[in-house]
């Protein structure tokens, strides 16, 4: 018999783990039932003491960690540039977005051609993308997997968030997510740190989420993300007349390698991830593609901290020395996708075909 609201879940749980019945299916069919499957209703109160934190507190317990910046190569800055001016004419600057959507919609154009850096090994999941057309249900989110689990989770609240009550509503939000992602994650063996992103319409959060199956401790863990300067998030820039066009570009650049830094991020994770499931664990029968698994996670690894070495070098007006080092960065991340032994589709559209038409 249930006997309360923490015996249910369990129960659950145990059901779900029993025949084999993964989460996206279960949102799957409650939205078949129409009923409300977002966590925009959580409140932090709820689920700061499975953290180990004290809700009292208001969120001064919650630890944070290193975040950085990644350098991008010029000539992708540039293409990332277009698209956010391509939105910006399709739906306007981002104070007269009328809701959530148009917001969303403005704000992919930070990171699409970012996620397009990973040629497919990094992808937004279909299960996300359904529910991120609900503007209603009072988030818009993006989970993003390397190989087969969910690495990135991109989450965008109602357009202006006010007191701190709201705020750490949102970041119980951000929990959740990651929280549900880590127990799909879980369910193939996958075990890895989740990056999460927060936008509540004027600034950008920067999350980590570790599993407590993945560390081996009494609760999972949460951590916000402070950069070296010590500031803990990024705001979204925007032009106005009179502005400082050099300013603006100073900053949508500063948001962009932020983004950059946590894909980056998310794709050696998840690549590490999976050789700690599935190729480490049988040294005993190695398999043709193993050394690939491996130089593809190495040069993940080396893509990352050339990147940041590249950002921190522009920041020391090294500007030769940071080109270079941003543009190895890009290279060591092409070669560690094509290191990658999995299959994957490519829209390759020739230029003679086009002519043609």
């Amino acid at each position: 018999m249930v006997e309360n609201p923490k015996m249910a879940q369990v129960m659950i749980l145990e059901l779900m783990y029993k025949h084999q019945f993964n989460y996206s299916l279960l949102k799957e069919l409650l939205r078949e039932k129409n009923l409300d499957v977002s966590f925009s209703r959580v409140t932090y109160g709820e689920v700061a003491p499975k953290l180990g934190s004290l809700p009292t507190l208001q969120g001064e317990d919650i630890p944070t960690f290193e975040m950085f910046r990644a350098r991008l190569p010029n000539s992708l800055f540039e293409e990332i540039l277009d698209d956010v001016g391509i939105y910006q004419l399709q739906y306007g600057s981002p104070s007269r977005h009328p809701n959530e959507e148009a917001r969303a919609r403005f704000l992919s154009g930070y990171f699409n051609r970012i996620v397009a850096e990973f040629s497919g090994l990094m992808f937004n999941t279909p299960e996300a993308m359904l529910e991120g057309t609900i503007a209603t249900k009072g988030h818009i989110e993006y989970q993003f997997k390397t190989y087969r689990g969910v690495t990135v989770v991109f989450i965008e609240v109602k357009l202006n968030v006010g007191n701190l009550t709201e705020r750490l509503n949102c970041y119980a939000q951000v929990i959740a997510e990651c929280d549900a992602c880590a127990w799909m994650n879980s369910q193939n063996g996958f075990y890895v740190p989740i990056m999460a992103v927060l936008c509540d319409g004027q600034y950008f959060y920067f999350f980590k989420f570790e599993d407590r199956q993945e560390t081996g401790r009494r609760v999972s863990r949460f951590f916000l993300g402070e950069f070296p300067d010590g500031h803990r998030r990024q705001s979204i820039p925007e032009l106005d007349h009179g502005d400082d066009a050099v300013v603006y570009l100073h900053q949508t650049r500063l948001l962009c390698e932020s983004l950059y830094y946590v894909f980056l991020s998310g794709y050696h994770e998840g690549l590490k991830g999976y050789w700690n499931q599935s190729v480490e664990r049988r040294k005993s029968a190695l398999r043709e593609s193993t050394p690939k698994w491996h130089n593809a996670t190495v040069l993940a690894g080396k893509a990352l901290k050339e990147a940041t070495l590249a950002w921190y070098l522009r920041r020391d007006d090294q500007l030769e020395k940071s080109k270079a080092s941003a543009d190895k960065a890009r290279e060591y991340l092409v070669q560690s996708v094509d290191e990658v032994p999995w299959k994957r589709s490519r829209f390759v559209a020739p230029e003679e075909a086009l002519d043609n038409l």
